[in-house]
């Protein structure tokens, strides 16, 4: 009786198709990266130019997941540089997610007083019809 059965599961098995697609490329990619080549920010006008955008994506990552929302609050200028983007030393970042407000980060210059604040970003959806 067992073999009948086994014999019946195995000619389930067999008939559907076994090919799956093939995901080696993602192995090559470094999907922490906020772009191909690394960006060096020196001045405060690129860093108003360029790390919106880098901002953003990681903004958006933090929706999405998790182990990422919880590096970025505690090491926002940490992954900033793993993400291949490097600012300079008197620059700060800072992620902000408050209970009922929406994540923002803010970037810092320290100063000999208190740091002033060059940039803040926050991500909002928008639904269009």
């Amino acid at each position: 009786m067992f073999d009948i059965i086994k014999e019946k599961i195995g000619s389930i098995f067999n008939r559907r198709p076994q090919s799956r697609p093939s995901l080696e490329y993602l192995d090559e990619q470094d999907l922490s990266r906020f772009s191909e080549q690394d960006i060096v920010l020196e001045t405060e006008e690129q860093i108003q130019e360029f790390l919106p955008e880098v901002l953003g994506q990681a903004l958006a990552r933090t929706w999405i997941d998790n182990r990422f929302l919880e590096a970025f609050y505690e090491y926002p200028e940490a992954i900033l540089e793993r993400g291949g983007v490097y600012l300079p030393s008197h620059i700060s970042v800072e992620f902000k997610k408050e209970e009922k407000s929406r994540p923002k980060v803010v970037v810092y210059e320290k100063g000999n007083k208190k740091p002033r604040k060059i940039l803040e970003l926050k991500l909002i959806m928008v639904a269009e019809e």
